[in-house]
């Protein structure tokens, strides 16, 4: 698995549509389509801001915190068909326990609890866009 970091959130070109822009350790950018409440809900938890009210993220937090639970990493582990998998990877009293999830889900998770992100190798070198002419990669549904 690669460490990658969040770069940023970018709006696709229809603007009904966001893209998450994972960055790789030699710059390329992996971005993943998500929609636009998966969108709202990373930029609260990198700016560490909330509603009144807490988010879906917000809860899931508060209930792995209530079963003695935390976010170890968030990997994002293959794409199918437009389709990235992601596993989100908690640990409970040191077991470590592995949970399919949207990556979207994991990633409005890891960005509240500074947990890393992986990506397999296979994933970053089939879909990421890089400085070269302009990558092959694309965006995908997540």
């Amino acid at each position: 698995m690669i460490e990658v970091t969040l770069e940023d959130i970018a709006v696709s070109g229809d603007e009904n549509q966001f893209l998450v822009l994972l960055k790789g350790p030699e710059g390329d950018l992996l971005p993943i389509v998500i929609d636009a409440m998966q969108a709202l809900a990373i930029a609260a938890g990198r700016a560490g801001e909330g509603p009144g009210r807490p988010l879906t993220h917000d809860l899931m937090l508060s209930m792995l915190e209530l079963l003695g639970a935390t976010v170890s990493r968030v990997e994002i582990t293959d794409v199918s068909d437009g389709t990235y998998y992601a596993m989100l990877v908690l640990e409970r009293a040191g077991v470590h326990l592995d949970l399919d999830a949207r990556p979207s889900d994991a990633l409005a998770l890891a960005v509240r609890t500074g947990a890393p992100i992986f990506v397999a190798p296979h994933v970053l070198e089939q879909n990421a866009l890089s400085d070269d002419v302009g990558g092959q990669g694309g965006s995908f549904e997540a």
